[in-house]
């Protein structure tokens, strides 16, 4: 999602593994007789669509803005691409240009025209280096970016290959076909913005409700911070007579089992969950209907590579093979999830072909090569010149404060005291603060998530390239860079992988960061509750869920 997906999965996304985005059907003080409840378990930290990367604000965007095109579930599980913003688009032969037609009767939630110049300022700000947007290093493909984006280049946002070239055609340059380019416009990245809007508010805007616009199928109308976000149906949306409820309220709830408990009792009528207990007790429940879903994400240890200590690849490396990952899951999820000996996960393809079956394992080598975690710290220690003994190393952990991400800390703390021999010191936060603190480089080593914003290997890999600024780990790799752009600008799927393949394995023979594992989770919603969607990389939200006979 976002520092998690879903975009994203922009991401990244959202941004821990047990975000969980529930929708309930209540009809108190519901206009229409429809209200949805909702639960996040953490506050977004912005609603900034170009600024912010987690799960949480996304999940909120995807629902109070409308792209240019949305993605869908489709057959066999797939996505399907569905026009929204845009009433038509086309490609040029050469696949380098897009252009897109803005349909008719586009609002703003105050009545005002959206109009191209909307998007083209939106797109052009999430490239602006002065905005900081964590997940600009998406629009790559999108011609001159890098340069752009680039502070010290000082290239004019004018320079951009996109262009409203009027009120209603909006056209796109890339640098170089790509395959996956469609499946990106309906992302955070590329939304459109009232310049207006956003200069009155300044560094205030999307911190509140009231210092902020959309122009999706929802109005957000108050942010609790800490607390509730309640989206109303907009009366200005182009498609409005398709929303069948008319209110989202989303309680802000930290504690997994405290969702699941509301699931239980009726209370919210929509959750996901990974634990066993849970898929055990709600698979008897005769008013649930489940759906099981790979996620396209992977929880991991984010590394500051600008550390003494853990600048050195031996001492990463250590870390990387020393966790137990099979125990992990085991001793934590009874065994329901995977244990992430890479960093793309098993539900991202290219062209329709599974990339980890191709790309198989990429910490069978590493294994191979260092048979002993501890005696590869020690080494590392020497060449720091700290001496030979593990038991006087203390490194700092960053976590969430969530209980299921809290015994996933503790664990790893105890795991790397038996087996290197290493002090952890466990610290909990909220995570706008800890969010805040890994991109000001002020950690250690801290627990986070990333999923994937779209289906290919690139959507995970461009995440540590080193113009990318959605996680500060201080590393670099130039062959790395340029393989991932390789592979973006692959003619085939086989080309495609092994480019992806290789960077993958330089992200892994580097221990840039430490993978613990990948999630399949349990979807389960009431069965009066119609209209959910489940694949991961759909942007289609809350619009098309309604309650039908309850």
């Amino acid at each position: 999602m976002r520092l998690r997906k879903r975009l994203c999965a922009i991401s990244l996304a959202s941004i821990m593994l047990f975000t969980t985005a529930c929708g309930g059907g209540s009809s108190n003080g519901s206009k229409d007789g429809q209200t949805i409840n909702a639960a996040f378990d953490a506050d977004p930290t912005t609603l900034d669509p170009q600024k912010g990367s987690d799960i949480y604000g996304n999940d909120v965007i995807v629902n109070t803005f409308e792209p240019l095109l949305r993605l869908k579930d489709g057959k066999d599980g797939a996505t399907e691409i569905e026009k929204a913003a845009a009433s038509d688009y086309k490609v040029s032969e050469d696949g380098l240009t897009y252009t897109f037609t803005i349909r008719d009767g586009m609002k703003w939630d105050d009545g005002k025209p959206l109009t191209a110049k909307d998007f083209e300022y939106g797109i052009k700000r999430t490239a602006d280096p002065k905005t900081g947007a964590e997940s600009a290093f998406l629009l790559e493909p999108i011609k001159n970016f890098k340069a752009v984006n680039n502070a010290k280049t000082n290239t004019p946002l004018d320079q951009l290959g996109v262009k409203a070239i009027d009120d209603k055609t909006l056209e796109i340059k890339l640098e170089a076909p790509t395959e996956y380019f469609l499946r990106l416009v309906p992302f955070r990245v590329m939304l459109p913005q009232r310049q207006d809007i956003v200069e009155k508010f300044g560094d205030k805007y999307g911190s509140e409700a009231d210092c902020y616009i959309g122009c999706g199928p929802y109005k957000l109308t108050e942010w609790v911070h800490g607390s509730k976000l309640t989206l109303v149906k907009s009366d200005t949306y182009w498609n409005k007579d398709s929303i069948k409820n008319y209110q989202v309220d989303v309680k802000v709830i930290n504690d997994p089992t405290a969702v699941m408990n509301a699931f239980e009792n009726g209370e919210i009528d929509k959750c996901k969950t990974t634990k066993v207990e849970w898929i055990n007790k709600f698979d008897k429940d005769d008013t649930a209907e489940k759906h099981k879903v790979g996620l396209p994400s992977i929880d991991y240890l984010t590394i500051n590579h600008k550390n003494k200590l853990l600048s050195n690849k031996k001492i990463r490396l250590a870390m990387l093979l020393a966790l137990d990952r099979k125990d992990f899951n085991k001793t934590l999820f009874s065994g329901a999830n995977k244990e992430a000996e890479y960093w793309i996960p098993e539900a991202i393809d290219v062209e329709g072909e599974n990339y980890r079956n191709s790309a198989g394992k990429p910490f069978d080598s590493l294994r191979s090569a260092n048979p002993d975690p501890k005696k590869l710290f020690i080494e590392g220690m020497k060449e720091l010149g700290l001496g030979e003994d593990p038991s006087k190393v203390s490194i700092e952990f960053i976590c969430v404060n969530n209980p299921q991400v809290k015994k996933n800390g503790e664990y790893i703390q105890q795991c790397y005291n038996k087996v290197l021999g290493i002090n952890i010191k466990l610290e909990m936060m909220e995570w706008p603060i800890l969010a805040s603190r890994v991109n000001k480089a002020d950690y250690q080593i801290g627990y986070l998530a990333w999923t994937a914003d779209y289906n290919d290997p690139s959507a995970m890999l461009s995440l540590f390239k080193s113009d990318a600024g959605a996680v500060n780990t201080g590393w670099s790799n130039a062959e790395y860079d340029s393989l991932v752009t390789k592979g973006t600008r692959s003619k085939d799927a086989k080309s495609a992988i092994e480019n992806y393949k290789k960077a993958e394995q330089i992200l892994m023979d580097e221990a840039v960061i430490i993978p613990v594992m990948s999630a399949e989770a349990s979807f389960y919603n009431k069965k009066y509750l119609k209209g959910s969607m489940f694949n991961q990389f759909s942007t289609m939200g809350f619009q098309t869920q309604y309650i039908e006979n309850k």
